[in-house]
């Protein structure tokens, strides 16, 4: 029997790749795909490591960029005051990658998806209009700034 391999990507919802770009701290929202496959969906790097085949990998990423450019606006607009809209834009979100990668990358008894997961800050309320937010907001910008 072959071996089955097991491979993880990160899909970072805000398309931002570049860790070393990002503020530290700062753990941007992204979805961890698991993939479990055989040869030739699957292949191995140079330090004998599994990976994506080349072509599932280019195709993947054109995955992930039309899912970016989808969600845009949406995702703009993570972090408003409706927890419940906030919600429904990550449902929708996860349910339309889960989707595409079943129906356009998927490859049947070559390459599965085992399981996707959730990690970062992902923005779900934010309430900037509170009598408390604005008064510390005002205090923070009246504090001198000889620091």
């Amino acid at each position: 029997m072959t071996e089955i391999l097991t491979v993880i990507r990160d899909f970072t919802v805000y398309g931002n790749r570049d860790e070393d770009q990002v503020p530290y701290g700062l753990d941007l929202p992204k979805i961890s795909a698991q993939f479990v496959g055989v040869s030739p969906a699957m292949a191995f790097d140079v330090h004998n490591q599994p990976k994506l085949a080349r072509d599932k990998e280019r195709q993947l990423r054109k995955i992930e960029t039309a899912i970016r450019t989808e969600f845009e606006a949406d995702i703009a607009n993570l972090g408003s005051d409706d927890l419940n809209a906030n919600l429904a834009t990550m449902q929708h979100l996860l349910t339309t990658f889960k989707e595409r990668l079943e129906q356009d990358f998927l490859v049947k008894d070559q390459l599965d998806l085992e399981s996707l997961t959730t990690h970062g800050e992902w923005l779900a309320y934010w309430q900037e209009d509170a009598p408390m937010v604005k008064a510390k907001e005002q205090q923070q910008e009246n504090m001198p700034n000889d620091f």
